[in-house]
Order: C-alpha cells, then sequence, then structure tokens
C-alpha cells in the first residue's frame, strides 16, 4: 500500500493535537512535526502518545538556537525531504495541527493517491467554525459541524509525491503550493486538483486560543519581517486582532466564529453582518477518538504569552553574552 506521510509544525496547540493526531494516524503511516517552541503542554502530549507506540516523530529546536520568528515554508520543506529520504514517504501531506483529513477509509485515501504518482496534486481545504453553543473543553470533533460555505473562494492544500519532488523545490507558506527554484527565480508547479479527499480546518476554537494565538503570533511576525511586518500579507489578519486587544476589547466567541469564516474562508477581515450572511453548511466528520493527554482548562493567553517573552530575553541575553 501507498506509504503515506505528513509532516507539519506545531505552536501552542494543546487543545487540539491529541485529537487531530488520533484522527490522521487513522489514514497515515506516520506524522513528522517540528514543535516550534511550544509554552503549553503540546510538546508533552505528543511525547507522551509516541510512547504509547503511535508512529510520531517529534522534532524540537536546539537548545542553542531557539526560534522565536515565523518561517513555517522552511520548517515543513526540511520535514518533507525527511519524510522522503528517511521514512520512504510515496506520498507527503503537508498538515497542520488544526486540521483534519476527511476520506472514506485508507484504502480510499490511497486510491486517490494513486491518480497523482507523478504530479504535485491539491485537496479542498475546508473551514468550520464552532458552533454558538460549543462548551469550554468540548471535543475538537464535536466541534467539526459547521463548514464554510466558500465556494469557488476556498482555498486548496498540496500532496507531494515522492517523484515530483525533485531538483530544487520547497513548500510555500501555508502549505497552499509547490515551488520549483531556478537561480533566484521561482516558480508554483501546476497541482491536479484531487477529488475524494479533504482537509477539515478549525482554525479558531475558543476566544482564550485566539487571543494567544494572535499574541504570541503577531509578535512572532514583527520578530521574522521586522517592519515590513505591518505591510505583509503574511500579517495582516493578526496586527488587525493585536490591536483590538491592547485597545482592552474582549475577544467573545462571535469574534471567533466571524474570523474563522472570513479569514480562513475568504481571505479577508470579518465585514459587518458576516455572522448572518456567510452560508454555514452543517458537515460532521467523524465519531471522536477518545482523548487520554489534553488538558481539560481553557487556553491561558497572558501564560503562553509570558512564557514566549520570557525565553526570548533569555535567548537575547544569551547572545549578548556570546557576543562580548
Amino acid at each position: 500500500m501507498t506509504r503515506v506521510i505528513g509532516v507539519g509544525m506545531v505552536k501552542n496547540e494543546a487543545d487540539i493535537i491529541e485529537a487531530s493526531v488520533r484522527h490522521n494516524l487513522g489514514y497515515l503511516d506516520r506524522i513528522i512535526l517540528f514543535d516550534h517552541d511550544s509554552s503549553d503542554a503540546t510538546p508533552q502530549i505528543l511525547r507522551a502518545m509516541a510512547a504509547e507506540g503511535l508512529p510520531i516523530s517529534l522534532l524540537s529546536p536546539r537548545t542553542d538556537r531557539r526560534e522565536f520568528a515565523f518561517w513555517q515554508g522552511e520548517f515543513t520543506t526540511g520535514l518533507a525531504r525527511l519524510a522522503f529520504e528517511q521514512h520512504a514517504a510515496k506520498h507527503v501531506v503537508p498538515i497542520d495541527a488544526d486540521e483534519f483529513i476527511d476520506v472514506a477509509s485508507r484504502e480510499a485515501l490511497a486510491s486517490v493517491l494513486d491518480g497523482c504518482s507523478d504530479e504535485i496534486a491539491s485537496i479542498e481545504w475546508q473551514t468550520y467554525v464552532p458552533g454558538v453553543d460549543d462548551e469550554p473543553g468540548m471535543h475538537p470533533i464535536d466541534s467539526l459541524r459547521w463548514r464554510v460555505d466558500a465556494g469557488a473562494s476556498a482555498l486548496r492544500k498540496i500532496v507531494i509525491p515522492a517523484r515530483a519532488a525533485t531538483g530544487d523545490w520547497f513548500i510555500s507558506r501555508g502549505n497552499h503550493a509547490f515551488c520549483r527554484r531556478n537561480g533566484n527565480q521561482s516558480t508554483i508547479a501546476p497541482a491536479l486538483p484531487l477529488e475524494g479527499m479533504r482537509l477539515a480546518h478549525l482554525p479558531l476554537r475558543s476566544p482564550e486560543q485566539l487571543a494567544a494565538k494572535v499574541l504570541v503570533g503577531w509578535l512572532s511576525r514583527k520578530l521574522a519581517y521586522g517592519a515590513s511586518a505591518v505591510s505583509t500579507r503574511n500579517s495582516w489578519h493578526f496586527r488587525a486582532l493585536f490591536e483590538r486587544i491592547i485597545a482592552g476589547d474582549v475577544i467573545t466567541m462571535a469574534d471567533v466564529r466571524s474570523y474563522s469564516a472570513a479569514v480562513y474562508g475568504f481571505d479577508r477581515l470579518p465585514l459587518p453582518g458576516d455572522c448572518d450572511d456567510i452560508a454555514l453548511v452543517e458537515h460532521r466528520l467523524a465519531d471522536p477518538v477518545p482523548l487520554c493527554y489534553t488538558p481539560r482548562t481553557a487556553v491561558d493567553p497572558a501564560r503562553l504569552l509570558a512564557v514566549w517573552a520570557s525565553d526570548l530575553v533569555d535567548s537575547l541575553a544569551a547572545s549578548s553574552e556570546r557576543a562580548r
């Protein structure tokens, strides 16, 4: 059977990582993950699942070179190369912690991928919003109920067959495109649309998780992009919410739903009336898998920001000492 390996970078996903990994391993032979300096229980949860014997490979930053900025494409490209070179992958599926494979069965997945043995493929990326009555600590699979009907605006994600991963190539930020380099130039490779396989995407789950994502995410992007962070398309949705939070606004479940739908479904900021105008389709993904290690408590944005800032200060101090 086709050997299919998932790869991805994770950061502060303790509320969803166990559910997504256990679900996705029902279709994948292995998942290789890079923990990007999580401040929560994400790495501990992954290590506990690996200790059970689940096929998880967890990579972490070297202790002498912490990675506080956000370079998703570079990390994911490296993980994909590792999957091909060391784990004999026939296909690599770049997959984030908040994404769940939606396909009829493992056999159906192999059949779908047999149709792209030589070409880069693309699959539907379907964003979901939590329900208005979702309770704190609800199983993520139970929150995968309301899908945004994005129509022609829907983005897609790539799947990479081993035969296509030749030459100088890289995966774009967000795993939306496969690019080839030729000197200083790069081009996006055409992708074959696949039917019968999708990625269900639950990016925002609670007001606390959204606030933590924005606070750490925006500052990470300022580190990565410097002054251009205010203009790059890689930061716009974080910047707007960050400004709201520091102005004293309280993030609500209505914000969670409207930002999920607008940003990830239509690539724009929410508009007045979105909650009433954006079409949602009820579609349940699967039965929830039992969870063993997921915290029952809500995400704590202040704690995650404090740990991230403290580690950054320690890293800067260590760099200053080495420079003396």
